[in-house]
């Protein structure tokens, strides 16, 4: 049944965006977005300046509360015959995958969406326009936006507020009134600022934009490929569409974007699980690392001419190495303070390591001989061969900022909604790989001080 008569300013207007708009509205066991599920869907989509009705209960294959059905009116004998979301997926997602969806508090739609499709194995995001946002926006006289007031406010009919359809055509009515009120223009322009996450611009080609179109909006990584099939860039995500998409609208859209013919997309199931796959596409497709904006310090050994390992404090880059750090440091003097009581904790000699202050002269027994705690039988070849064995059991304990006592940590990732968890080892400020080589970026430490600071559930001490 075509309902753009009812509507026909929406109509013409969601025909503008050059994208099918969905009006949507949800109902649920409740507002817990991993735990509870969706009981009913209802759309109304705006297509070529018509528009189409969809509705569906669904089984949440969980118990609905007495609250829930007294303000909805669903109850468990209501869905028990219904399909559950996987089984309606496959028909609903053409209806929304692509298309802009609106909705009154488009996050909670928009996430429960999100979470069921993730629960049937498929990846979703869409753009997403919030009518309480709009609401706020073009009638800023008003102070309260609830679907309530707003049906009071324009004197629209809804009998039975809280079931999915009911709310789906206020919602339509109230978009209307307001095209009535406002100049299509502005109101459009209002839409398109206000849209989060956003549209995909108009200038990619289809192809493309139809695989970001199929991103989630869940962490992941990201592979732009050019029209040979062959990488110019590996990007980490946190929010995979919403990232691209509000990249894509910059004032500088980077170059491999503007350029690419297609993309591949790795989902993960947390922040380190991205940076884990992040280090391995870039080997895969050899993708040299961008150059760390803030310079991080390590230890690195290397003999000298007698063949007695010196530290050396070098910058950290960004990027895979086949060892892990040597200690991790925030800057060159914290990496200098550490050493040296690295040294003397472990007795090691500081004049062989090179770490003497640089104000002692040279020819001058080092600090630790002049008080007699060493008779400079390091400075011989079996002393430096001793040494040297020693410096590298030990160099594993060099401290590493933020991280306490700990030098080597276990921490698991998990995903609450598809339940899968993998867990990984960090040594040195470093993420160890596949490969048995060590991974760093500029934005791993931050990822680790907030795991640390989730506690024993989120990391354990393993050295």
């Amino acid at each position: 049944m075509a309902h753009n008569s009812r509507w026909p300013k929406l109509a013409a207007a969601s025909a503008r965006f050059g994208l099918p708009v969905a009006v949507v509205d949800l109902e649920t066991t409740g507002g817990n977005f991993q735990q509870d599920r969706i009981t009913e869907v209802a759309i109304m989509r705006f297509e070529q300046g018509k528009a189409k009705r969809y509705e569906w209960l669904v089984n949440p294959q969980q118990p609905i509360s007495p609250f829930i059905e007294n303000l909805t009116g669903i109850n468990d004998a209501m869905v028990a015959d219904a399909p559950c979301f996987q089984q309606l997926a496959p028909s609903l997602l053409p209806l929304l995958r692509g298309a802009l969806l609106i909705a009154h508090n488009s996050r909670f739609d928009h996430t429960f969406l999100r979470n069921e499709f993730q629960r049937a194995g498929i990846p979703f995001s869409a753009p997403a326009l919030c009518t309480v946002q709009l609401s706020r926006r073009l009638y800023p006289q008003f102070h309260k936006h609830n679907l309530d007031s707003i049906i009071e406010r324009f004197q629209i009919s809804a009998e039975q507020r809280h079931r999915a359809m009911t709310d789906v055509l206020a919602l339509c009515d109230f978009l209307e009134h307001s095209l009535q009120e406002k100049n299509s223009t502005d109101w459009e322009n209002q839409c398109r600022a206000l849209m989060n996450p956003k549209m995909l611009p108009t200038w990619l080609p289809d192809a493309l934009a139809q695989q970001l179109y199929a991103l989630p909006d869940s962490e992941g990584v990201l592979v732009w490929l050019d029209t040979f099939g062959q990488a110019q860039a590996v990007e980490a995500h946190n929010r995979a569409y919403s990232e691209t998409a509000s990249l894509l609208h910059s004032k500088k859209v980077p170059p491999y974007m503007q350029s690419a013919a297609s993309v591949r997309f790795l989902p993960a199931l947390g922040s380190l699980h991205t940076l884990w796959l992040k280090a391995q596409a870039m080997q895969e497709y050899r993708i040299m690392p961008s150059e760390s904006l803030r310079t991080f310090s390590t230890v690195h050994f290397a003999p000298d001419e007698h063949g007695a390992l010196q530290a050396r404090i070098v910058p950290l880059k960004n990027g895979s190495r086949p060892v892990r750090p040597y200690g991790f440091f925030l800057h060159k003097k914290a990496a200098k303070r550490a050493l040296s009581e690295w040294a003397h904790t472990h007795q090691l000699c500081p004049d062989t390591l090179n770490i003497l202050p640089t104000n002692h002269a040279k020819g001058v027994p080092c600090p630790v001989q002049a008080v007699g705690q060493c008779n400079g039988a390091c400075q011989t070849a079996d002393g430096i061969s001793r040494q040297n064995e020693r410096i590298r059991e030990l160099a594993v304990l060099l401290p590493v900022a933020d991280w306490g006592h700990a030098h080597a940590i276990e921490i698991t990732e998990s995903n609450p909604v598809s339940g899968n968890s993998l867990t990984f080892t960090c040594a040195g400020g470093a993420l160890s790989l596949p490969d048995g080589s060590w991974y760093f970026d500029e934005t791993l430490p931050g990822i680790l001080k907030s795991k640390f600071k989730q506690g024993r559930e989120a990391v354990r001490i393993i050295a």
